[in-house]
């Protein structure tokens, strides 16, 4: 039978027992352990999260910014049109988020994961056939490959190539802008996309 220890009676001091007794740890103890494995939980949690392959997507979010600096250093990113002036240049990168079983996305994300794209003014809009003479023989010879012509007239090119291991495409066109600024818009747009379709 298990006895208290009387040397531990006295006022002020635990009760000890014998060594087959259960001893539980006390309570700050306790505390502390939860603490730790909640932290090493969300240490790993947040190594998945960073890691982890988007939902519709075969890339991770570190992905898009190599995706953009790729973009711009390629030499079709750079096309100029004669007398053209640079008014805006933009890049975004895009978590590719598409909810599982649903067609719906968040209204921050979209089928391209990342999109570069440089605008200028020009003179007049050009016509398709004015922007194949113009582009087509340089960016063909960098290796994109022409795969769609604007309907309806719209002058539009679409060229397709593989950057970091993901089909990007590359889209030429020229508007009517009809601004006092100016009379037109020549624009060279680079985007990636997980299910690029179209190329």
């Amino acid at each position: 039978m298990n006895e208290p220890d009387l040397r531990a009676s006295k006022p002020g001091e635990q009760l000890a027992t014998n060594a087959g007794d259960s001893v539980f740890p006390p309570r700050r103890g306790r505390v502390v352990v939860g603490v730790l494995v909640a932290a090493v939980l969300l240490t790993l949690i947040a190594a998945a999260v960073r890691t982890t392959r988007w939902w519709g997507c075969n890339f991770t979010p570190g992905d898009q910014v190599a995706a953009v600096t790729a973009y711009q250093k390629d030499s079709a990113f750079s096309l100029t049109p004669p007398n053209g002036r640079l008014i805006e240049e933009t890049s975004k990168t895009r978590a590719c988020d598409y909810r599982p079983g649903s067609r719906e996305r968040e209204e921050s994300a979209g089928p391209e994961f990342a999109t570069v794209w440089r605008r200028y003014t020009v003179d007049r809009p050009y016509t398709s056939d004015e922007l194949i003479a113009l582009v087509g023989p340089d960016v063909e010879a960098t290796g994109w490959h022409f795969v769609h012509q604007g309907d309806s007239g719209l002058p539009l090119l679409r060229y397709c190539k593989t950057i970091n291991r993901m089909t990007a495409r590359l889209e030429v066109f020229s508007l009517a802008d009809g601004t006092p600024d100016h009379a037109a818009t020549f624009t060279v747009l680079i985007d990636g996309r997980p299910d690029n379709t179209d190329c």
